[in-house]
C-alpha cells in the first residue's frame, strides 16, 4: 500500500514540474474530498436514556479520492477515515485506511480493471455493486474485470473477486459475466425503434463447515432481460433465478429464489404513463452466508415505489423485503398547456402515483429442531411461485401539482396517503414469525406539503416549505415549517422546525428546530447545521437505515478538483 501512495505522490510531483513542457502529455490528476463531522449534545427530552448519545462527543468521517488519467490508462486510490463514525451508521467503519484502489486500461476493444470496481448487470437483480455513503453501503468488488466490445452492439463482461466489508473482504469468491446485444448498434442504424437483449450469470463460492446443515458451497444466480424502445414506448422486463442459498437472512432454508422486475412507460405529447410490476421471492444474495444489514450484498432489488424527498413523508419510506414480496406501481403525469383553465398563464404539471407491496402467501414447511421447537431451517421453506398474501407491507397514493404562478413565483403542492407496516418495515418482523395472534402495527398517514419559491430579485430566492402529516399511530402527527434564503450560487441560510404535536406521550410532544448555513466557492461547498434531528428512517433506492434522534452541531465540507 505504501508503494501505491509513493507512486501517486510521484505522479503529483511530475505533473507539476514536468507539465511545464508544452509538447508532452504527462496526464492529469483529479479527485474529490469530503469530511463530515458532528458534535453531539446531551438531550434528555428526545433521548431520555442516552441510547444514541456517544461516549465520544465529536465524531467524524471523511474520504479523499485521487485519480490519475493519461490517454486510455486510469489509476486511483481512496483514503477513508472514521474517527469515529457518526451515530446510526454501521459500527464496522472504524479507523482509517485505503480500501479502494484500482488500475484501468483500455486497448483494442478491451477494458481491463484490476483492483476495486463497481459494476451492474441489467437492473441489478443478479448483480450490482455501488456506494451509498448515506446508508453506510459500499460493496465494491476487489479483483479483476474485463469488458469486451465483441462487435458493434455486442458487449461482454467477465469478473472475479471478493466484495468489500468495511476494511476487509467477504469470505465468498464472486465470479460471473454478462452479455448484451443492442440491435441498432449492431445494424449501425439510429431508427426510432430498438431492442436490447441481455443475459447475466453470477456465482458465489464459500467453504461450508457447518456442523448441522449440508450447505452448498457454490450458489449461482442467472437472469435474462429485454428492453424494447420506440418513439412512444419503453418496455423493460427481467427475470432472475437463484439456486439454493441457505443463509442467515432466510433462516437457512433450501429453496431456490425467483425475481421478476418489469416496467412500461408511454410518453406522447403532454401525457406520460408508467406501469411496473415486481415479484421477489427468497432473493437476498450475499457473498457470505452470515452478514448484517448492507454487508456483502451481491444484487439489488428495485423498490418500485415513490422515493419521497420531503422530510415528513420520508419518515415512512419503503424498505425492500427481499425474502418475499410482490406489488405494482402506476404513475400518470400530464402537463396542462398555458392559457387553459388548469394550466394558467405558464402551464401546470400534475403527477399521480400509486404503489403497493404485499408479502407472499407462503405455506411454510416446519421441522422439529433438536430442542423440540418448530423451525423452517433445514427445510425447503415453502412452495415456489406463491401469490400475494394477506400481509400488506405498504400502500402509497400521492398527487403532486407544479405550477409557475407568475414570473417571480413557483409553487409545488403535494398530497400523500400511506399505509405503512411498521412491524415488518421498521421492526423487522418477518412473515414466518407472524401468527393469527400477532398484532401487526399498521400506520395510516395523510400528509400535505406546500412549497413556494419566490424570486425576490436576480440571484436572490426565498424558498418555503409547509408540511403537515396526520396519523393516530406510531409517534402521532407532525408539522414542519422551513424557510431558506439563498443568494445564487454561493450562499444559503435555512431555518426549520418540525413539531411532533401528536405524540401519544405528552412529554415527547416537542419541537425539533434546525438552523443551516451553506457557502459554495467554485467546486468547494461548506455546510454547518445546529439543532435537533428527529428519529426516522433514511432510505435510498429501497434500502434503509434507522436514524436515531440527536442534538448538536454538524459540519460538511466537500470539494472537487
Amino acid at each position: 500500500m505504501k508503494r501505491i501512495l509513493y507512486g501517486l505522490a510521484g505522479l503529483f510531483l511530475s505533473s507539476s514540474l514536468l507539465g511545464q513542457e508544452k509538447n508532452f502529455d504527462y496526464g492529469s490528476i483529479h479527485g474529490n474530498f469530503q469530511t463530515n463531522a458532528q458534535y453531539y449534545l446531551r438531550d434528555t427530552l428526545i433521548d431520555p436514556n442516552g441510547d444514541a448519545f456517544p461516549d465520544e462527543r465529536l465524531l467524524a468521517a471523511g474520504f479523499l479520492n485521487l485519480i490519475y488519467t493519461k490517454g486510455d490508462f486510469m489509476a486511483g486510490i481512496r483514503y477513508e477515515n472514521y474517527q469515529n463514525n457518526l451515530v446510526g451508521l454501521p459500527e464496522g467503519f472504524q479507523g482509517q485506511g485505503i480500501p479502494y484502489r484500482f488500475a484501468r486500461y483500455k486497448i483494442d476493444g478491451y477494458d481491463i480493471t484490476v483492483g476495486n470496481y463497481y459494476e451492474q448487470f441489467g437492473s441489478g437483480l443478479v448483480f450490482r455493486t455501488y456506494e451509498e455513503r448515506g446508508l453506510g453501503l459500499d460493496n465494491a468488488m476487489d479483483g479483476l474485470r474485463i469488458i469486451m466490445n465483441v462487435a458493434p452492439g455486442i458487449t461482454a463482461k467477465a469478473l472475479v473477486g471478493r466484495q468489500r466489508i468495511y476494511f476487509n473482504t467477504s469470505d465468498g469468491i464472486v465470479r460471473g459475466g454478462d452479455l448484451e446485444f443492442n440491435f441498432n448498434e449492431f445494424k449501425q442504424t439510429s431508427g426510432t425503434r430498438n431492442l436490447i437483449l441481455g443475459a447475466s450469470l453470477i456465482s458465489r463460492f464459500q467453504e461450508a463447515q457447518d456442523p448441522i446443515f449440508n450447505l452448498p458451497e457454490n450458489v449461482a444466480s442467472g437472469g435474462i432481460r429485454a428492453n424494447f424502445i420506440s418513439r412512444d414506448w419503453n418496455i423493460f422486463a427481467e427475470y432472475a433465478y437463484k439456486s439454493q442459498d441457505p443463509n442467515s437472512a432466510n433462516r437457512f432454508i433450501y429453496k431456490p429464489g425467483h425475481a421478476i422486475y418489469a416496467t412500461a412507460s408511454y410518453t406522447k405529447g403532454n401525457l406520460g404513463l408508467l406501469m411496473g410490476y415486481k415479484y421477489y421471492d427468497n432473493f437476498l444474495f450475499r457473498s457470505q452466508r452470515v452478514a448484517n444489514f448492507t454487508e456483502a450484498l451481491i444484487n439489488y432489488l428495485p423498490p418500485l415505489a415513490e422515493l419521497h424527498t420531503y422530510a415528513l413523508p420520508a419518515l415512512y419510506s419503503y424498505n425492500i423485503q427481499a425474502n418475499g414480496e410482490t406489488g405494482f406501481q402506476v404513475e400518470m403525469s400530464y402537463k396542462f398547456d398555458r392559457g387553459t383553465r388548469i394550466g394558467g398563464k405558464y402551464g401546470t404539471l400534475v403527477n399521480v402515483n400509486f404503489s403497493n407491496s404485499y408479502a407472499l402467501d407462503k405455506d411454510f414447511t416446519y421441522r422439529l429442531d433438536f430442542d423440540s421447537t418448530q423451525t423452517i431451517s433445514g427445510t425447503r421453506g415453502y412452495q415456489d411461485w406463491a401469490g400475494p398474501g394477506n400481509i400488506q407491507y405498504s400502500q402509497d397514493f400521492n398527487v403532486e401539482v407544479k405550477s409557475k404562478i407568475n414570473k417571480d413565483w413557483k409553487a409545488t403542492f403535494s398530497y400523500y396517503n400511506f399505509i405503512y407496516n411498521s412491524s415488518a418495515l421498521l421492526d423487522g418482523v418477518i412473515d414466518e414469525q407472524i401468527t393469527p395472534d400477532t398484532k401487526i402495527k399498521l400506520v395510516y398517514v395523510n400528509a400535505a406539503v406546500a412549497e413556494l419559491l419566490w424570486k425576490i430579485k436576480p440571484r436572490h430566492y426565498l424558498r418555503t416549505e409547509a408540511q403537515f402529516m396526520h396519523t393516530e399511530q406510531d409517534r402521532g402527527s407532525w408539522a414542519l415549517l422551513l424557510l431558506e434564503y439563498s443568494i445564487a450560487p454561493k450562499w444559503f441560510v435555512a431555518v426549520q422546525d418540525a413539531y411532533n404535536y401528536g405524540h401519544p406521550d405528552p412529554d415527547l410532544q416537542v419541537h425539533y428546530p434546525l438552523v443551516s448555513f451553506g457557502f459554495t466557492r467554485g467546486a468547494t461547498k461548506l455546510q454547518v447545521n445546529y439543532g435537533r434531528q428527529q428519529q426516522g428512517v433514511f432510505c435510498v433506492g429501497g434500502i434503509c437505515r434507522v436514524v436515531p434522534a440527536s442534538n448538536g452541531f454538524s459540519f460538511l465540507l466537500t470539494s472537487n478538483f
